[in-house]
């Protein structure tokens, strides 16, 4: 049994959890005695039950009391978070690169030691914590639709590069290629019609999803991909409700870069960001640069300020997210205005 400094605390127990596919390392912190031990179980529902009882048999009845924090591991930690909210108790998950670097200079790795340095990190950072709510079915389910979307996507443009790089450097080779792949072709275009059409059935189906969709898809040129990334990503807006931080959280918001007189650089954004929001938000300022008037006469105006063309399509990006904002804040659908030049 190992023991902490004690500090002041919100939370009787403090429970860090490294999970994989197949197990769950869980570190347990007693923050009335700061002493603190380690269990290793199943990824299982049997598993959860066995977590249940081996931390009851220490001393933790009212889970409800209880701190669960873990990093994000895809779909390996639904069903745990699924079984934690559904008992009641509090569940943070947090990035893995955030718990790293907030210890700063560590050595060694192991499951049983990444749990410890989670329910540490949790128990240090605990006010912080921002908790995981309950979310619907919908949101689940268009969750799985979109990433589905995103692999076949990722395979479709994979094996049309390949083949026009073919083509280029040998054209009987390249239309052989395309001639054996189109069939494959064909099958990964009408995949990802089933799948956007299953996302949209979703979404006529669910009332709230419904009107968020229709608030979001009223700002010209926000399509229903990018709209369902955005009711996906956050939550049905019951977070990131604020065009900065969902400026930042999809790598559009600009920041600065200087130290002292000597290292200076333009602002610029942030590699830390969701890429496949990023991009879908890229195709959606080119498209509104190109066939709606008012956002290509904003662009051409910071293009004339002296903006470099990078940075102008930045500005339409985050003009777009301001905008989704606006309308989902106001509850009333987006009406375009008359750019006056």
């Amino acid at each position: 049994m190992k023991k902490l400094s004690l500090n002041q605390t919100m939370y009787a127990y403090i429970i860090g959890i490294d999970v994989s596919k197949e197990s769950l390392d869980v570190c347990m912190i007693d923050t009335t005695t700061g002493e603190y031990e380690t269990k290793v179980l199943t990824n299982t529902k049997e598993g959860y039950l066995n977590m249940k009882r081996w931390m009851k048999s220490l001393g933790n009845e009212v889970e409800s009391q209880s701190l669960f924090c873990m990093e994000h591991t895809g779909i390996y930690t639904r069903n745990l978070v699924k079984y934690l909210l559904s008992r009641g108790c509090k569940v943070w998950m947090e990035s893995s690169l955030h718990i790293k670097r907030s210890m700063g200079l560590v050595r060694g790795k192991s499951d049983k030691i990444d749990a410890e340095r989670i329910a540490i990190f949790a128990y240090t950072h605990q006010k912080e914590a921002k908790l995981v709510q309950l979310t619907s079915t919908t949101l689940d389910r268009l969750q799985y639709l979109m990433r589905t979307r995103v692999r076949l996507m990722k395979s479709k443009e994979s094996q049309e590069k390949a083949i026009k790089e073919m083509e280029t450097f040998d054209k009987k080779a390249g239309r052989e290629m395309r001639s054996m792949c189109r069939q494959a072709l064909t099958g990964l275009k009408n995949s990802i019609e089933k799948v956007e059409a299953k996302m949209l059935e979703l979404v006529s189906i669910d009332k709230e999803v419904r009107a968020l969709y229709e608030l979001i898809t009223s700002v010209k040129s926000v399509g229903k991909v990018l709209a369902i990334d955005l009711i996906v990503y956050t939550h049905g807006f019951s977070r990131m409700l604020d065009g900065r931080k969902l400026a930042c959280y999809c790598g559009v918001a600009p920041f600065e870069y200087q130290s002292g007189t000597s290292v200076y650089a333009p602002a610029g954004t942030s590699k830390f960001a969701n890429k496949v929001l990023k991009s879908h938000l890229h195709m959606a300022s080119m498209n509104a640069i190109r066939c709606h008037e008012e956002l290509r006469n904003y662009y051409l105006r910071k293009v004339e300020e002296g903006k470099g063309k990078k940075s102008a399509i930045n500005a339409v990006r985050n003009k777009l997210l301001h905008r989704v904002v606006a309308v989902v804040k106001r509850g009333t659908p987006y009406v375009e205005k008359l750019d006056k030049k």
